[in-house]
C-alpha cells in the first residue's frame, strides 16, 4: 500500500465483532473459522510475535489483490509495504505489548484510488501464560463512509455561506427547541455575536405582550401539526424597538421518518404590517360612517395592494376592491350581493368552499381567521394565497363587518423552491464535474498510450486497431467535456468551427436521446460559412433544444435540423452582416403567446415539478449571445415550435480548427530543453514522460509536490510541467513556491479541470493543457511554454 496519513490517534477503538477472546491461534487453520472468517464483512490477518503472517481471510486478500498463499508466511512488512509499514511500525509493537490499537487511514489504493480504511490491532492473549501470541489485524474499507462525510461538511458549509448572506433570520431547532444553527442576520437582530446565547434564546421573553397569548397558541398547534405554518407578530429587537416579524417554519425529519426539529426563516414585515394595520384601522372607521365618507373609504379600500371583500357577518358580500389577479374572477362587482362561497371566484375553486364557510363563522363570532390556500385548477397558473378574515366591531364590541384579505404569496414559495433547485444543482454540478475530472485523468493514460502506440507500431492491422479505440477515447473526451460545461468547470473554448458537420456528428446521440417514436430530418448546407462558437456549449444546447422537443412530442412526430446562412441587416439585436441560422422544428404542442414571451427566463419552465429546472432554454440563449448571435422562438399553441439558433459568420482569415493538431513540424532549439514532470497519477506521469522523452528533452519526474520542490531546488529545469489537482501539496501550492523564488519560471499546468482563473491568479503567463491529450499535442504544448 501507498503511504497513509493516520487519522485518529491510537486508543482503545471499538470492539472487533467475531473475535472471541482467548481462542487459540492454531484455531485460524481450522476449515470452520477459516471460512466463517471468510464470510465476515471486514478484513482480517494474524501476526504472530516474530510479525510473520500466519492468517488472513478472503476479503482481506482481495482487497490487497495477491493470492492469500502470496500473505502467509511472509513477513508483515512485506504485506504491508516498507513505506506503510513504517507508519505502522510502532503500533504493532505497542499491540504485541499488549495494548489494543486503532485508527483510521487514507491512503491511495493502487487500482480503487484514494480510499480509508479503519484497522484495529488487538493484541492475542495466550490463554496458557497469559503472553502476547500475536495480533489480529481487523481491517475495515471506510471510504464511502469519508466520502460521504466530506460531502455533508462542504454542503453545510455552503449552506451556511449563503443562509449568512440572506437578509431575513434563519435558524434549524431540534425538538427541546435548541438551535442547531442561525444566521447572522438572527445574530443581529438578537445583538449579539455569542453563537450559544443565540442557540438557546427564549424567544417568548420578547413577544409583544398583546401577541404573546395568540403567538404561543399558534405555535403549539402548528408544530403539533407536523407541518408548514407562518406566523405574524411583533418582537422586541435588540434595541427595544418591537418590529412585526413573518415566520414560516416547517418540521424536519430523520433519515428514518422520525420528527427531529424544525427550519425557519422570518422576514421583518413591519412596514407592510403597519400600512396593512393603518389600512385596517381606517377601514373600520370609514364602515362606521360609510354612509358620509363612501368617497374616502372607497379610495383607501381600492389602494391596498392585496385583494379585500367587506362583508356582512353571514357572509354577504357588500363591497369589493378591484385588485386584478390571475386566480380571480374578470369581474369582481358581480359578486357584490352574494354569500362568499357563492363568488365565481370561489365557484371555480370549490375546494375552498368548505373552508371559507367555517372561517366565516368563526370570524362572525369574533375569532380572526388566517391560512394559506392554493388556487389550483385546470387551465390557470397555480397561486398561494394568505387569506385572513377580520371581525369588525362596533364600539360597543359587536361585529357588525368581516374584512376578507388574499395576499399573493407565490412569488415568495416560488423563491424558496428555486434556492432549493438551486442547491441540487449545485450538488450535481460537483458530482458530475468530479467524475469528470478523475475520468479525464484515466483517458490521459488511455488517450496517450493509444497514441504513442499507433505511431510506433509498424503492423497495419494493430495501427487500425489502436487508432479505432484512440477515436472511441477521444469520444469519450467530449462526453466528459459536457459534464464539466454541466458542472460550470469547463472553460468556454470559442473558435471557428461549422455548424453542420458538428450536428452530423451528433446524430448517433440525438437517435438515442429521441427514441424511435420521433422521426429525424436534416436538411444541412454543407457549404455554410465557419462561425465563431463554443463547439461543446453548441452540442450542449443542441441536445437541450432536442430533448424539449422530445417532451412536447410524447405521441410521436418529425424533428428537423436546418441549416442556412443568412443576411442579417435591420436588427435591434444583431449587428449587420452574415450569420449562420440553426434551426430545430419540432410538429409538437406549440406555446401560447405568453409562455414564448418568458421561455428565455432563467428558472421559468412549464414543465410539471421534478422534471425541468426553467435553465435549459436560458442557458441556450446565453450561450447563443456570448457567441455574438442570439435565439429566438417561432410558436404557436398546437403548431409546434422552431427553435433558431444564430451565430456570426466568422473572419475569413479564421479558419475551423482541426481536431488532429499536428505539432511534429514545429522542432526548434528547446527540444533539448530540461523538463520536471510533477503529477500524482503514475500512469498519467508515465506517459508524459514517455512521450517527453520521444521527442528528445531530458526529463525528471516527481509524484508529489513535496518531492517536486525538492527537486526544482537540486537542479532548476527549462519548464516545469506541472498538474493543478493533487492531494496534500496542490498545485497552486507548488506553483507558488517555485514562482516565490524563480519568478520568472516557465510552467504548464495541465488538469482534468480547467481552472483558468485559478490560474490566472497565480502565475497569469503561465498556459493550461487540459487532459487528456495525445503525444503531438502536448509536445506542442511543452514546446510552446518554453517560448513563451
Amino acid at each position: 500500500m501507498a503511504t497513509e496519513a493516520d487519522k485518529q490517534a491510537a486508543g482503545t477503538g471499538p470492539g472487533t465483532d467475531g473475535l472471541p477472546p482467548g481462542m487459540p491461534a492454531e484455531m485460524f487453520t481450522a476449515p470452520g473459522l477459516r471460512a466463517l472468517a471468510d464470510l465476515l464483512p471486514i478484513m482480517i490477518a494474524y501476526v504472530d510475535r516474530d510479525e510473520v503472517v500466519r492468517f488472513v481471510n478472503r476479503p482481506m486478500a482481495e482487497y490487497l489483490e495477491q493470492p492469500r498463499d502470496a500473505l502467509v508466511g511472509r513477513p508483515v512488512r512485506a504485506m504491508l509495504g516498507d513505506e506503510t509499514y513504517a507508519t505502522r511500525r510502532q503500533r504493532i509493537a505497542d499491540a504485541m505489548a499488549g495494548t489494543r490499537q486503532f485508527f483510521i487511514a487514507e491512503f491511495h489504493h493502487p487500482t480503487r484510488g484514494p480510499a480509508a480504511v479503519q484497522t484495529e490491532y488487538v493484541p492475542w492473549i495466550d490463554e496458557a501464560d497469559g503472553s502476547v501470541a500475536g495480533l489480529v489485524m481487523v481491517v475495515k474499507d471506510v471510504t464511502e463512509q469519508r466520502t460521504a462525510e466530506r460531502a455533508l461538511r462542504e454542503s453545510e458549509e455552503r449552506f451556511r455561506r449563503i443562509a449568512n448572506q440572506a437578509p431575513a433570520l434563519m435558524w434549524v431547532t431540534r425538538l427541546d427547541r435548541s438551535r442547531d444553527f442561525v444566521n447572522d442576520a438572527y445574530m443581529d437582530w438578537l445583538g449579539t455575536a455569542d453563537r450559544e446565547t443565540a442557540r438557546t434564546f427564549d424567544w417568548r421573553t420578547v413577544i409583544h405582550p398583546d401577541d404573546a397569548e395568540r403567538i404561543t397558541a399558534e405555535s403549539v398547534a402548528g408544530e403539533a401539526s407536523l407541518r408548514p405554518f407562518s406566523l405574524e407578530g411583533r418582537f422586541r429587537r435588540s434595541d427595544g424597538d418591537y418590529r412585526w416579524l413573518l415566520s414560516t417554519s416547517s418540521p424536519r425529519f430523520g433519515p428514518d421518518g422520525e420528527h427531529v426539529g424544525f427550519i425557519g426563516v422570518a422576514t421583518d414585515i413591519t412596514v407592510a404590517k403597519e400600512a396593512e394595520l393603518e389600512l385596517r384601522r381606517q377601514v373600520e372607521e370609514r364602515t362606521r360612517k360609510l354612509g358620509e365618507s363612501e368617497a374616502q373609504f372607497r379610495a383607501v379600500f381600492e389602494a391596498a395592494l392585496e385583494v379585500m371583500v367587506l362583508l356582512q357577518p353571514d357572509g354577504t358580500i357588500l363591497a369589493v376592491n378591484h385588485r386584478d389577479e390571475a386566480w380571480r374572477h374578470q369581474n369582481p362587482d358581480e359578486a357584490i350581493g352574494m354569500k362568499l362561497w357563492d363568488a365565481p371566484t370561489l365557484q371555480a375553486y370549490p375546494q375552498h368552499i368548505g373552508l371559507m364557510k367555517k372561517a366565516v363563522r368563526a370570524a362572525a363570532a369574533g375569532k380572526p381567521f388566517s391560512g394559506q390556500v392554493t388556487m389550483e385548477r385546470e387551465g390557470a397558473p397555480m397561486a398561494f394565497l394568505d387569506v385572513a378574515i377580520q371581525p369588525v366591531r362596533e364600539p360597543g364590541g359587536e361585529v357588525i363587518y368581516l374584512l376578507f384579505e388574499a395576499r399573493d404569496i407565490t412569488e415568495l414559495k416560488a423563491a424558496q423552491e428555486q434556492l432549493r433547485q438551486s442547491q441540487k444543482m449545485e450538488a450535481l454540478g460537483q458530482l458530475t464535474g468530479g467524475i469528470a475530472h478523475d475520468f479525464n485523468n484515466l483517458l490521459t493514460v488511455v488517450v496517450g498510450g493509444l497514441d504513442l502506440i499507433a505511431r510506433r507500431v509498424e503492423d497495419e492491422k494493430l495501427k487500425r486497431y489502436a487508432v479505432n479505440a484512440l477515436t472511441a477515447a477521444e469520444r469519450g473526451a467530449r462526453l466528459t467535456a459536457q459534464l464539466l460545461a454541466f458542472s460550470r468547470v469547463q472553460r468556454l473554448e470559442t473558435r471557428p468551427i461549422k455548424v453542420a458537420p458538428l450536428i452530423h456528428e451528433m446524430r448517433p446521440m440525438l437517435r438515442n436521446v429521441l427514441g424511435p417514436g420521433i422521426a429525424k430530418e436534416f436538411d444541412l448546407d454543407e457549404a455554410e460559412r465557419p462561425v465563431m462558437a463554443d463547439p461543446t456549449q453548441v452540442e450542449v444546447a443542441v441536445l437541450n433544444l432536442a430533448i424539449n422537443a422530445r417532451d412536447a412530442m410524447p405521441e410521436g412526430g418529425v424533428l428537423k435540423f436546418i441549416t442556412r446562412v443568412v443576411a442579417i441587416e435591420n436588427d435591434a439585436e444583431l449587428d449587420p452582416g452574415e450569420y449562420v441560422a440553426l434551426c430545430i422544428c419540432d410538429t409538437g404542442t406549440g406555446m401560447s403567446p405568453d409562455v414564448a414571451a418568458r421561455a428565455f427566463e432563467p428558472f421559468f419552465t412549464t414543465k410539471d415539478v421534478g422534471k425541468g429546472t426553467g435553465l435549459g432554454l436560458s442557458m441556450v440563449y446565453g450561450m447563443a449571445r456570448q457567441s455574438g448571435g442570439t435565439a429566438r422562438i417561432e410558436t404557436a399553441p398546437g403548431e409546434g415550435t422552431t427553435i433558431k439558433l444564430l451565430f456570426r459568420v466568422a473572419d475569413g482569415a479564421q479558419q475551423p480548427l482541426s481536431a488532429e493538431t499536428d505539432s511534429e513540424g514545429e522542432e526548434n532549439e528547446s527540444a533539448t530543453a530540461s523538463i520536471l514532470v510533477i503529477d500524482d497519477d503514475p500512469d498519467v506521469r508515465g506517459f508524459m514522460v514517455e512521450a517527453l522523452t520521444e521527442e528528445g528533452f531530458t526529463v525528471r519526474e516527481c509524484g508529489d509536490g513535496k518531492a517536486g520542490l525538492e527537486s526544482f531546488a537540486d537542479g532548476r529545469p527549462d519548464l516545469v510541467v506541472l498538474d493543478f489537482v493533487m492531494p496534500e501539496m496542490s498545485g497552486a501550492d507548488v506553483a507558488r513556491s517555485i514562482l516565490a523564488t524563480a519568478p520568472d519560471q516557465r510552467i504548464l499546468f495541465v488538469s482534468g479541470y480547467s481552472e483558468t482563473e485559478a490560474i490566472k491568479q497565480i502565475a497569469p503567463h503561465s498556459p493550461l493543457l487540459a487532459k487528456p491529450f495525445r503525444a503531438a499535442a502536448f509536445a506542442k504544448a511543452v514546446r510552446s511554454a518554453l517560448v513563451c
